[in-house]
């Protein structure tokens, strides 16, 4: 490895809170990653994704500045297991975790794909509810929660009437009271994005940088609401 590579970030990411579940690694800007289906999704194979990932880029788990993990919202079953691993690896290299919300690597997903300034990411809460944010910036620049991560009824829910956001998500689909209840106000959309990842890596570096990281026993999940369904 190169000297200009050992100074590069360096950094784990592991997101299920989602359908789709997701493993990356990164040394600066050169990445890589797996996915998996969460729901058939068993913890030997997070742990194989990591070993394939860091073997990708010749890393180790002690040389990482962090591991990041998606805290959530989200699916409470993934929420638990992507914690449980991020604590035991977070441990046992003795480094620190990047809690980085779900919402957020939706949010950034949708800007670096779609190139949008402001993004509002939503995921199914179940039981009738949706969990929501609103992000502005870039992942680039600086990713920014315009509001905390919330869970609202999709029936009543509505927005400021003079923002103009992009929609992404699995939960506007879910929810098509939450397109009715915003007409005028959605510029664009993508239904099928899911958080990654590789998202989250880049987040992670913005929380390393900036000294927002935490100890291994201090990453745990932002269920949002505290009765467990799912």
């Amino acid at each position: 490895m190169t000297q200009d590579a050992q100074k590069a970030f360096t950094c784990l990411a592991i997101e299920l809170a989602a359908g789709v579940g997701s493993v990356a690694a990164c040394i600066g800007t050169q990445t890589t990653s797996r996915e998996y289906p969460v729901p058939s999704m068993q913890s030997r194979e997070i742990y194989s994704g990591v070993r394939e990932v860091l073997d990708d880029l010749g890393l180790e788990l002690a040389a990482l500045d962090c591991i990041a993990f998606g805290c959530g919202p989200g699916a409470f079953t993934g929420l638990r297991v992507a914690a449980a691993a991020a604590q035991a690896l977070a441990y046992g290299a003795g480094i620190p975790v990047a809690r980085v919300s779900s919402l957020a690597s939706l949010a950034a997903g949708a800007a670096r794909r779609h190139s949008v300034d402001c993004v509002v990411p939503c995921f199914d809460a179940r039981m009738g509810e949706a969990y929501l944010g609103i992000y502005t910036g870039n992942p680039s620049t600086g990713l920014q929660e315009v509001v905390p991560d919330r869970l609202v009824d999709p029936e009543q829910f509505r927005l400021s009437a003079d923002l103009q956001f992009f929609a992404a998500g699995p939960g506007w689909s879910v929810y098509p009271a939450l397109v009715e209840n915003h007409p005028a106000q959605i510029v664009g959309s993508d239904f099928t994005l899911e958080p990654s990842a590789d998202d989250l890596l880049v987040l992670a570096s913005q929380q390393f940088r900036d000294g927002q990281t935490v100890a291994a026993a201090e990453a745990l999940p932002n269920y949002i609401r505290d009765k467990v369904t799912y």
